[in-house]
C-alpha cells in the first residue's frame, strides 16, 4: 500500500512541508491514516479547508482519548498539546 496522490496533495495543502516522523517508524499506519483522512474522507464529503482541518483534529483527539489507558495521562496531555498547536490555539 502507498499513500495516494490525492492524499499527498491534500496533506501538503493542509500541512505545507510537514512530514510525520511516524512515516519512518510506522509507515504502514501513516499510509492507512493519510489515505483515509486525506483522501477517502475528503473525497466523500465536500468541506472547506477550515472545517476539514477541524474534523481531522477532532479525529485525533478521539484517538488520543481512547488511548489514555494505554499511553498514560502525561503522554495524553502532551499529545493534546500537539493537537492544539496544530490547530493554532
Amino acid at each position: 500500500m502507498t499513500i495516494s496522490k490525492a492524499a499527498q496533495d491534500y496533506h501538503e495543502r493542509m500541512f505545507p512541508g510537514c512530514q510525520s516522523k511516524l512515516l519512518d517508524t510506522d509507515p504502514e499506519f501513516i499510509e492507512r491514516f493519510d489515505n483515509f483522512a486525506f483522501d477517502e474522507v475528503v473525497s466523500q464529503v465536500r468541506l472547506d479547508d477550515r472545517t476539514a482541518m477541524m474534523s481531522h483534529l477532532a479525529f485525533l483527539i478521539d484517538i488520543i482519548s481512547v488511548n489514555v489507558p494505554f499511553i498514560g495521562y502525561p503522554r495524553s496531555l502532551n499529545a493534546l498539546r500537539c493537537v492544539n498547536e496544530a490547530a493554532g490555539k
